[in-house]
Parts: structure tokens; sequence; C-alpha cells
């Protein structure tokens, strides 16, 4: 699943927290504060997010809280739109009330929407989405043909740019819901943060995302942001690495056998990320000025994220023995031929 984000895809989520919590108030008689939901005495926090999925419409997820709308949604009606979160916010209270531990749309989650007297189909999941489907489409034909616009053969260029506009204004789009998207990325899974993972957070800059950890209930989240070809890569980036890590370590125990524990390892792994980060600094010096690019991005989608700093013990052998491993470090290709190299030679 790929998570989405545009200047107006961002104005669409700000449309769906109005939405639903007004929802919440009004037809759950649920208390909402700011960005809480107050429940049981306790205040919860709920995000939103857009994301694109072949086939499914929404999703909520426990541990972060949130609720996820397929990007079809952008050019659906509002109703539509609500119909979504009705059903969404029905998975939402059926956590509260019963836990994980019930069946997805079992009793308890028919009841709750029973309780609210919403109609069948809501809590059936079947909601239509046909037109949005047509909708994706025709902006993928628009897209093409404003691409054709720039054409350098001018009455190519013109007729691109007349049909573009004669299709915006016939189906009713606006221009808006063809900007420029990023995506974002959930690459890796774990309960808990740790200085492994911190390292591969750093690599993964020189390959053009920015790292983000989004904790969550007893879960913690690597996600990567950049364009959509960039965390593609950045994904498997991030898996070879995760495997990878632990491959050398092993090597490096074998030439130094009294590397043992917890701050050895640590500092091993950081070390390889500084070793490999000053070889490609020193190769690529524009990677500075991209991931600058980057930050303005990412502050947007994430406007209240924080820089904490780990703490973790020191072992001066091990990390420098890291770095040695780190500036020998190549991430072998597992995309389609050639696709990796080519793009970490592009900084």
């Amino acid at each position: 699943m790929e998570i989405l984000y545009s200047e107006t895809i961002l104005a669409f989520l700000k449309k769906v927290k109005v939405l639903a919590f007004k929802i919440m108030a009004e037809e759950m008689g649920l208390t909402v504060k700011r960005s809480r939901v107050h429940w049981n005495k306790c205040a919860y926090p709920i995000h939103f997010i857009v994301f694109d999925h072949p086939s499914r419409l929404g999703h909520f997820l426990p541990s972060h809280f949130e609720i996820g709308i397929n990007k079809l949604y952008l050019t659906e009606k509002e109703e539509e739109i609500q119909n979504l979160l009705r059903h969404e916010l029905a998975h939402f209270l059926t956590f509260l009330e019963f836990g994980e531990n019930v069946p997805s749309h079992g009793k308890e989650y028919r009841s709750i929407c029973k309780r609210f007297g919403w109609p069948s189909e809501i809590s059936k999941a079947h909601v239509p989405i046909e037109k949005a489907i047509k909708n994706h489409r025709l902006a993928k034909k628009i897209k093409k043909l404003l691409a054709l616009s720039e054409s350098h053969r001018i009455e190519e260029a013109k007729a691109a740019t007349l049909k573009a506009q004669e299709l915006l204004v016939k189906h009713q789009l606006s221009p808006h819901t063809l900007d420029e998207e990023t995506s974002v990325k959930r690459v890796l899974k774990k309960t808990k943060s740790s200085a492994k993972l911190h390292a591969i957070g750093e690599i993964l800059r020189t390959f053009l995302v920015y790292p983000v950890f989004n904790h969550g209930q007893n879960v913690l989240y690597l996600e990567i942001v950049g364009e959509k070809i960039n965390v593609e890569i950045g994904e498997y980036v991030a898996h070879f690495l995760d495997h990878h890590f632990e491959l050398l370590w092993k090597e490096g125990q074998k030439k130094s056998p009294h590397l043992k524990g917890l701050a050895a390892k640590n500092s091993f792994f950081r070390g390889l990320a500084k070793g490999f980060i000053t070889k490609e600094k020193t190769s690529h010096p524009g990677l500075i000025r991209i991931e600058k690019e980057l930050e303005h991005r990412v502050f947007s989608i994430y406007p209240h994220l924080s820089q904490k700093k780990s703490y973790f013990r020191s072992h001066t052998q091990a990390e420098s023995q890291g770095a040695a491993a780190g500036r020998q470090l190549t991430i072998r290709e597992g995309l389609s031929s050639g696709s990796l190299a080519i793009n970490h030679q592009k900084h």
C-alpha cells in the first residue's frame, strides 16, 4: 500500500477530518475536541491518510488510530466520502469497545452500525465507486495530454492543450487533482526503535528518500518519503539492509571474536551507516541540496514531526570496523535490471 500526499490531498484531508468529526459528534454522540475523540474517560487521537490500492477502499489501523481513504475518493461526491467514513469509524468504535480480537465485520461491528441507524451498505462495505474509478482513469488521460502540450511541435501541443481543457470542463474535474504527488511507504515494521533501524534510515537518505519513524501502540514503522520511483527503490534497499546488516555483523565477529554484546553490535551498525554515507556524499555532493528539498515536503506532511535523538552505548573498535565495512558496502540489485544502479548514479 502506497500513502500519497500533494497539495490537493492535504486540502482533501482537511475536508475529511471535518466530515469525520461531524459524524462522530452528530451521529455517534461522541465528544470531539481538537484532534481527539473522548470515550470512556479517555482521549484518543485519530489520523487520516490517502493511499493508492487497486481494490481496498479504506482501512482502520488500530496501532496508529488511523483511517485510510483510497485516492479514488478525491473525485467522489461528499455523500460517498461520508459513507466510507461511517464504515471506518464503525471499525474505530468497535476497536474501542471490543478490542482487536473480534471478526472484522462480525456481530460486534454490525451492532455498532445498527446502533446509529446506518444503512446496510455501510456495514457490508459495499460502497459504489464506479464513477471514482472512471475519474481516476480520466485524470491519467489528461495528464498524458498535458505532457504532450509541452511538445516542440506547435500544432500537436495546441491540440493536446485544447483536448485536456475540454475534458476538464466536460467532466467537471479540477486541474488541481492532477498535481504532483509525494509517495510514502511503510517499509519496515518493528516493535521498538533500535540503532540498526536508525542506521538503515540514514543510509536510505542517500537514495533520495526521507526516513520517518512513526510510533504506534506496541509497533514502530520506518516510513520513507519521496518520489514514487525513489520510494520503490528505497523499499527494496531497506529490506536488503535489514537482512544484510546481520550478515555483516557475523562476518565482523569472525574477524574480531572479542566483539560481543549489544553495545558493540549497535556501534557496528552505526559505523556501517557512517562509512557508507561518507563514500556516497563524496561521490555525490548534490545529495545535501536534494535532502533539503525533501525536508520541505516532509514537514508539510508531518507538521508536528519531532527530531528525537536516540542514545546508545558506544564501542569505538566496533564502530571503526563497521565504518570500514560500510565503505565497501554495495546494494545488490533486486528490481528491474540496472534500475537500482542507474537511479543511484543520478544524484
